[in-house]
């Protein structure tokens, strides 16, 4: 899947800031193509961290007005769920030291974020992390 959206980039102090317009945030480059870069990647992980909990990212649509003095430009990337840092349930279980069925029950409770490719369940490895380090720190 195709993403757009547009940043208003911004020199200061010898950076370019790139500031989504959709959104609050920003990421910065020492030059302009270094920021549309940074940009593209705030863009894709934006994404993908959209697609890993199924929901879809509003971009905004087109047309922004530079709301600090800066210049508009569209970034575009393109990314799909094969893209996040992903492992099968039965691994995930073993990163938790539980069973695949206790991995199941994080899944529908949203514990851990999860999608099906094809007859597998996929587990963002982001998520299962984070449950570690959840329960570390408990």
């Amino acid at each position: 899947m195709v993403y757009c959206g547009e940043f208003e980039f911004v020199e200061s102090d010898g950076q370019v800031a790139a500031l989504p317009c959709w959104t609050e945030g920003a990421t910065e480059g020492a030059t302009l193509d270094d920021a549309v870069t940074m940009a593209a990647d705030w863009l894709r992980m934006a994404a993908l961290d959209a697609l890993a909990v199924g929901e879809r990212l509003d971009c905004g649509g087109f047309g922004h007005a530079p709301r600090m003095g800066g210049r508009i430009i569209a970034v575009a990337i393109e990314a799909d769920k094969r893209d996040i840092p992903s492992m099968s349930a039965a691994d995930a279980a073993r990163a938790l030291g539980v069973s695949t069925a206790r991995v199941a029950q994080l899944c529908r409770s949203g514990k851990l974020d999860s999608w099906r490719e094809g007859s597998c369940r996929m587990v963002s490895c982001e998520s299962v992390e984070d449950r570690l380090s959840e329960t570390v720190s408990a």
